[in-house]
C-alpha cells in the first residue's frame, strides 16, 4: 500500500466513529492498484472474518492538497455488501503524478 493510501485511510479511521468501518480500515489490504493519470483506483481484498459494515455508514473522506496538484484532489471509499471495495483518489485538475511525495489531508470544502 501506498503512503498516501495509508494516511487517507487513517484519516478516514480518525474522522469516522463507527467502529466496525474502522476495524475494516485497519486490517484493509490492497488486492490491485490502477493509475489512470487522473486518479486511481485501489481495490481491496476482503475481510469475511469481520463483521460487516451497517449499510448506511458514509465515510468522511479527505481533501488532498499538494503542490503538484493545482486545485488538489478529493477521494471516495466505496463499500460493497458490508466490505471495503474500493477507494478512488481524483484530481480535481484532470492530473495526478503516480507518486504523491508531499501532500496534505485535510476536511473537504
Amino acid at each position: 500500500m501506498e503512503k498516501l493510501d495509508r494516511e487517507i485511510l487513517g484519516w478516514i479511521t480518525a474522522h469516522n466513529d463507527d467502529a466496525t468501518l474502522g476495524a475494516h480500515l485497519e486490517a484493509a489490504s490492497v488486492k490491485k492498484r490502477d493509475f489512470m493519470q487522473t486518479g486511481f483506483f485501489i481495490y481491496f481484498d476482503s475481510q469475511p472474518d469481520l463483521p460487516p459494515v451497517d449499510p448506511g455508514v458514509r465515510p468522511a473522506c479527505p481533501h488532498i492538497s499538494a503542490p503538484e496538484l493545482v486545485d488538489g484532489a478529493g477521494c471516495t471509499l466505496f463499500l460493497r455488501n458490508g466490505q471495503l471495495h474500493y477507494l478512488e483518489i481524483y484530481s480535481r485538475s484532470g492530473f495526478i503524478p503516480e507518486k504523491l511525495e508531499t501532500f496534505q489531508l485535510g476536511e473537504s470544502g
